[in-house]
């Protein structure tokens, strides 16, 4: 049987896969961390490779770092020199096995240039930094086998507090290396021996804070600082002040003499910023600058001992009055920001930063300010309510009160004066010009008939218990500084002042200016919050308040206020009906009521935009157009120039049929068909007089009430309907050649009237009525009939049937109709 066959069919078995049984260098040096320094040496002696990697800086970093940690003075405290002391190897030198350097030997170990320590070269200095460490922290450790109190540490360094400490700490780190077996026993009895140093040097440190002995202090607190830290130490001492538990200020003394006294307040914050201005030179003294003892101080004394007061303080304001309440916060705010700001002046030998003070005051109103924020916007909301309440109810008597109105001259003189003054108020400090002195100590109060002295003994009297009314001293500094509103009170002023005010049956500037006093004095409180620099969520939330502040302002002015005095000038203008009463004057007393209106709604819109100018634009950019207070301010802008133009086109029918009215019963049939051939005085007629006098008397009110387009387009309007009045008044006048002249003279009146308007889409109308009147002074039939076929004279302004109507007006005319009518009549066959 031949096997060969069967033999050379067979494959030849595969070789082998080798298995790597090693780990990777860089996984074993992650293991080495772990192990004590007696395993490391046992490791080291293992194999060459094993060597290799035990003598690797990285391990022996992680050691150093754990006994030591930032602070490499913890070896200074085991020797007064260590700068003399030698290392047994030269640490200058890269430590090299065979002249070849330590990662030379190892294939594979990391030399990633991202490393914290890239180990292209390990240099063996850390082991021999950790073996310097461990030869002299190495007798203390051990010597704590078997003793505590008595041990070497104490023995060497217990006359030296501070090194003492720093020694502890460093043997505690040291422990955390394991560098003996029993590290566990070794560990608890440093740890109590450092509980022990702990409580003897707090101990020496209460006692010398007892007895003001401030060299004691010092040295026990650098020791215990060098411990651990020295948190103990610092509670200590910031709780053993007296100023924490001797406080002999009540809230409850505030308020007692007046409603907005608060000088207990001021004492109070005057002797703990005193108290912590001495803490500054005692901390200096006795603790290191490293430590931040002096803002743990102030942050605690701001905590405990102000923030109880200020507690304490506005629930007493908060339940007697909603103002009293702002008024105390707003106080309180002043007096707290001087107070952190005399803690970072440089002049202090310990201070706090501006961005501490910052968190101080942060972490004292940041349980207040929602409270504060809500009760602000609601003082606001209702203070104006009262106003526009107030105002509303004396309605009927203002309507009943004869006063005389303002005339058409120098108002925008009167105008000028009132909004530059109000310009000059709004940049009066808040505590100059308060919203409890609005009617008193601003310049736009009305004009009195009283003696000023009595006047000011009255609003004193009635404003006493206003926690923001202004004091007579407070008054005083508003006669006499340059700034204040006073100097703007002259004669001229008053007179202005009083002939604007007679245009208030409906809108009140007085109102106004008290709505925007208290809306200023909101947003100047607010606006404090602001300055502060408080986290960017709590300063969003203090500047969604001042737009809300600004915001309600204007719904309470332009729903309120505005919206329904309109609607009452367009309610009188309704029911408006001439009479014969109104001709004996050129004035429409709705009409002046609108107009006057409309001079109060603009002199209103100017002040809220220097408002806005001067005051809230400082935090809101006048160019995001999608920001809530600008879209407000359009929303109102709107709102008066919607009211505006609907009185308007009331206004303007109103005129109209006053006119019309004064036409109609003025013009007597002689004035253009007199019986005698005497030639008449040829000025204009009573009618005509008395109707261009009523619309310019009319029209002349609303100079510069408005933007000029406004104008221009009631101007024009008012001329066009005039227009359609007048022809349809001289289509019922009889008119013969003698009246002719007459009628030629009041053309003109009326021609030049119109005119002064200086609208180019109306004048050329009343010029056409100016030529057509020539055909009243023509005896000849076919002249005339020339003149009326003459239409460019008319400016293609009047159809060949409109003037035949006028010509139809001539006494004569059934004698010449015939002729004049010959050539429009007759019917020609081509």
């Amino acid at each position: 049987m031949d096997r060969s066959g069967d033999v050379s069919g067979l494959k030849a078995p595969q070789s082998p896969v080798s298995v790597h049984k090693t780990l990777p260098p860089d996984v074993l040096v992650k293991i080495f961390h772990h192990l004590p320094v007696p395993s490391l040496v046992n490791v080291a002696l293992a194999s060459r490779r094993f060597k290799v990697l035990c003598y690797d800086d990285e391990i022996w970093d992680t050691k150093i770092q754990l006994m030591l940690g930032c602070d490499s003075s913890g070896l200074a405290a085991t020797s007064p020199d260590t700068s003399s002391s030698s290392s047994l190897m030269n640490i200058e030198e890269t430590i090299k096995i065979n002249n070849k350097p330590l990662n030379a030997l190892i294939p594979g170990l990391s030399t990633d240039p991202f490393n914290t320590r890239a180990r292209a070269r390990s240099t063996g200095q850390a082991r021999e930094k950790f073996k310097e460490l461990y030869v002299r922290l190495m007798p203390y450790y051990v010597d704590l086998r078997t003793k505590s109190r008595e041990s070497k540490v104490l023995r060497d360094y217990g006359h030296q507090p501070e090194k003492c400490g720093r020694l502890l700490h460093t043997l505690v780190a040291f422990g955390r290396c394991h560098v003996v077996d029993d590290w566990k026993n070794i560990n608890e009895a440093v740890d109590s021996l450092c509980q022990y140093f702990e409580n003897a040097s707090l101990h020496k440190f209460e006692t010398a804070y007892d007895a003001h002995d401030i060299n004691d202090m010092k040295t026990f607190a650098h020791a215990l600082i060098a411990l651990n830290g020295g948190s103990i130490c610092i509670q200590t001492y910031v709780q053993k002040h007296p100023i924490f538990f001797d406080n002999p200020f009540k809230p409850e003394d505030n308020f007692t003499t007046s409603a907005h006294d608060l000088e207990p307040f001021q004492k109070f914050m005057s002797l703990v910023t005193e108290e912590c201005r001495q803490q500054a030179f005692v901390v200096s003294e006795t603790f290191p600058p490293d430590v931040d003892v002096y803002y743990t101080f102030v942050d605690r004394v701001l905590e405990d001992v102000v923030a109880d007061y200020v507690n304490a303080l506005l629930g007493i304001a908060q339940r007697r009055e909603r103002r009293l309440y702002l008024h105390t916060i707003s106080v309180v705010l002043n007096v707290a920001s001087r107070m952190i700001q005399e803690f970072t002046e440089e002049n202090l030998p310990r201070g706090i930063t501006t961005d501490c003070s910052i968190n101080l005051l942060f972490k004292l109103f940041i349980p207040l300010i929602d409270d504060y924020l809500y009760e602000e916007l609601q003082y606001v909301k209702d203070t104006c309510k009262k106003l526009i309440d107030d105002w509303n109810d004396g309605y009927g008597s203002r309507r009943e009160d004869a006063s005389s109105r303002l005339t058409n001259q120098s108002r925008e003189t009167f105008k000028r004066n009132y909004l530059s003054a109000f310009k000059k108020m709004i940049t009066v400090p808040a505590d100059l010009v308060t919203s409890a002195a609005t009617t008193i100590a601003s310049p736009f109060q009305r004009s009195r008939d009283e003696s000023s002295t009595s006047s000011a003994s009255k609003n004193s009297d009635t404003h006493s218990s206003s926690p923001t009314s202004p004091t007579s001293k407070r008054s005083s500094m508003l006669k006499g500084s340059s700034s204040s509103p006073a100097d703007i009170r002259d004669p001229d002023f008053k007179t202005a002042l009083h002939e604007l005010d007679t245009m208030q049956d409906l809108l009140s500037l007085e109102t106004v200016l008290q709505l925007i006093h208290v809306n200023k004095d909101a947003e100047r409180r607010v606006e404090k919050f602001l300055q502060i620099g408080f986290p960017e969520v709590m300063h969003a939330k203090v500047l969604k308040t001042y737009e809300q502040i600004f915001i309600q302002l204007l719904r309470t002015l332009g729903h309120e206020h505005i919206e329904p005095a309109f609607e009452r000038a367009g309610e009188h203008l309704k029911t408006y009906t001439p009479d014969m009463d109104s001709l004996d004057s050129v004035d429409v007393p709705p009409l002046t009521e609108f107009f006057e209106m409309v001079h109060v709604g603009d002199v209103i819109q100017q002040m809220l935009q220097l408002y806005y100018d001067e005051e809230i634009s400082k935090y809101i950019d006048k160019m995001d157009f999608i920001n809530e207070v600008n879209k407000e301010k359009k929303a109102f802008e709107r709102t008066l120039d919607d009211c505006v133009a609907d009185g308007m086109d009331r206004g303007i029918q109103v005129l109209l049929s006053q006119v019309e009215y004064i036409l109609a019963h003025e013009q007597r049939p002689e004035d253009y068909n007199p019986e005698n051939e005497c030639l008449a005085d040829l000025k204009p007629t009573k009618a005509c007089r008395d109707a261009i006098e009523c619309l310019r008397s009319n029209t002349s009110m609303l100079n510069g009430a408005s933007e000029k387009s406004t104008m221009d387009l009631f101007f024009s309007e008012v001329g066009r309907r005039f227009g359609e009045v007048l022809s349809k008044h001289l289509k019922a006048q009889t008119v013969n050649e003698q009246g002719g002249f007459q009628y030629i003279s009041d053309m003109n009146a009326y021609y030049n009237f119109i005119t002064t308007l200086r609208q180019s889409s109306v004048t050329p109308y009343f010029s056409a009525l100016k030529s057509l009147a020539n055909i009243y002074i023509i005896s000849s039939a076919p002249d005339i009939k020339n003149v009326i076929h003459d239409l460019e004279r008319y400016h293609g302004l009047m159809k060949t049937e409109d003037l035949l109507e006028f010509a139809a007006c001539r006494s004569d005319w059934p004698m010449i109709k015939k002729v004049v009518m010959k050539d429009i009549t007759d019917c020609t066959i081509m």
